[in-house]
């Protein structure tokens, strides 16, 4: 009877080192947001204008950006991967995504940290030529 209740004990003591090993992570990492039951989503739009331009050329291009999203729905940080857009435009959506609140990701049931991958592609208005002439 006593070893039954040595092995119970242990049993539930590596369950228990477990659980508490799997929170930590679950607490502590960023899940990348493909890998999530429900994906974080942005609470309200994000927009952001670009700045008006000197010589009358708008500016078009890509950016690809990092969300990295808190279990409560707030924004770590930003972080740009590439762009073809000015500097001023970067600096206008990456701050426009730190403000911005989400809907937090959620793995087996529970808000978790996440990390969303965003490309912003910022096209003319049709029938506008990208190219002056």
């Amino acid at each position: 009877m006593q070893r039954i209740l040595i092995r119970a004990a242990t049993a539930l003591g590596i369950a228990a080192l477990v659980a508490i090993a799997a929170f930590g992570y679950m607490t502590t990492h960023y899940f990348d947001s493909k890998d999530l039951e429900t994906r974080p989503y942005p609470l309200n739009g994000i927009s952001f204008a670009p700045p008006k331009s000197r010589n009358g050329i708008e500016f078009y291009g890509k950016l690809h950006l990092d969300v990295y999203i808190d279990a409560a729905g707030k924004v770590d940080r930003v972080e740009l991967l590439d762009s073809t857009v000015p500097l001023d435009l970067r600096d206008e959506a990456v701050k426009s995504f730190t403000l911005a609140r989400w809907q937090p990701g959620r793995k087996w049931g529970m808000a978790v940290k996440s990390v969303k991958r965003i490309e912003v592609d910022l096209e003319p208005p049709p029938g506008l030529n990208r190219s002056p002439t």
